[in-house]
């Protein structure tokens, strides 16, 4: 960062975790300056062999061939150090005992009795480190029963997927992973309140984030226990049914997306459409509310006969909110999201100067500068470095750990 020391700098992070919402967390950490350490299995894990796959020489491919590696686990893998240790032998386990007393954090995102049984749960390591913070991603909760969870079944079990799509089709699920990534800024949150009331009291703490909470928070921002007096109202696709203009319509050659929150909106959008004959007709936001068919159709007969960048230019320009439906491909290509310098350049670690074309976004918070994060490292870079600075062993040890295949 140019403008002094990252905020996480001088913090440590063990992560334990694999897939999405823990190596996710620990990328926000790494990326606010915390050193983070990643123990990986010494086999090489399913998560770095995800498609699509990029090549040492700057390549890409949908299928695996040796020396590839997961684009998605390079984005969240970057700044980190791989350490290949088996936690799951006694004495893998014992090596990340000796990481936890000089470590700040733990975060880990396994089963519920996994940990535990590795002798790596909270009461188990808080009591080798007390200002540990132990940071648990899980389905339900730490301490719930055990139940497999993935982010669309979370989507699920929590009422989004019920919200979602239109109200002629079935449930559908959020086109990204929503609960991994929701649950992953939470735990970051979360661990980042820990570590200040530690500061201040020298006592960490166990920071247990549930996907299924933070899911059913959000839907909870909409009035469910109203809706139980009086049914749940139907999907609603890309409307809200508490007003309209809001809608996504058809252009000449593509979608706007709009939404009308105020009655100064929709009269200059009947100014510029020359619809005096509906303004009249639906003044107020509460007469709209009822005719959002009526309304909507009106707003497409004007939009579908021009193309989609002159809509958007002519809603702006009246101070009307819209957007152009971009595919994720348009959207990078953003200037405004290039000069906030948000979309960086991955590489394959062993050829971090060759240009890829392959992007990854940086920590969107801004602060007065970035941390610039090297490249995710291959399988068990920092496995000697690691192991001999923080927990003291030498050549010997280090040649029996291998031999016995706890580390690699």
């Amino acid at each position: 960062m140019s403008d002094g020391p990252a905020p996480l700098a001088g913090v440590r992070v063990l992560d334990v975790s694999r897939f999405v919402s823990g190596p996710l967390c620990t990328f926000l950490l790494a990326s606010m300056g915390a050193e983070v350490i990643s123990v990986e299995s010494p086999r090489v894990s399913t998560s770095r062999r995800l498609p699509p796959f990029a090549h040492p020489d700057g390549g890409s491919t949908t299928d695996y061939v040796e020396g590839a590696l997961s684009i998605p686990f390079l984005k969240r893998s970057r700044g980190k150090r791989s350490v290949a240790l088996d936690i799951t032998r006694p004495a893998g386990a014992n090596l990340v005992r000796t990481l936890v007393t000089r470590s700040d954090v733990l975060v880990e995102n396994s089963r519920s009795d996994a940990m535990d049984s590795f002798g790596l749960g909270y009461e188990q390591v808080a009591a080798l480190n007390a200002g540990l913070v132990y940071c648990a991603i899980s389905g339900y909760g730490y301490d719930a029963p055990d139940r497999p969870a993935m982010d669309n079944i979370v989507q699920a079990a929590s009422g989004v997927m019920a919200k979602t799509g239109f109200a002629d089709g079935p449930p559908v699920r959020a086109g990204i992973t929503v609960a991994d990534h929701a649950s992953a800024a939470y735990a970051a949150l979360g661990v980042l309140a820990a570590l200040r009331q530690r500061d201040a009291t020298g006592k960490g703490q166990l920071v247990d984030v549930a996907m299924l909470d933070v899911l059913t928070a959000s839907v909870w921002d909409e009035p469910v226990d109203h809706y139980a007096a009086i049914g749940m109202p139907a999907r609603t696709g890309n409307a809200d049914g508490r007003g309209a203009p809001i809608n996504t319509y058809r252009c000449a050659d593509g979608w706007i997306s709009v939404t009308c929150t105020s009655d100064t909106q929709w009269k200059r959008l009947c100014d510029l459409m020359e619809r005096d004959d509906v303004l009249a007709r639906w003044p107020t936001i509460r007469e709209r509310a009822g005719a959002a068919r009526e309304i909507d159709a009106a707003v497409e007969a004007w939009t579908s006969t021009r193309p989609v960048r002159e809509v958007e230019d002519a809603f702006l320009a009246i101070g009307f909110p819209a957007g152009r439906v971009r595919d994720p491909i348009e959207a990078a290509t953003d200037e405004h999201l290039r000069a906030r310098g948000l979309l960086t350049e991955l590489h394959h670690p062993s050829a971090p100067d060759r240009a890829s074309g392959f992007l990854g976004a940086a920590l969107p918070i801004a602060f007065s500068g970035r941390v610039e994060l090297p490249p995710a490292e291959l399988l068990g870079t920092s496995t000697d470095a690691v192991l001999r600075d923080l927990a003291g062993c030498d050549d010997d040890d280090l040649v029996r750990l291998r031999a016995e295949g706890v580390i690699a």
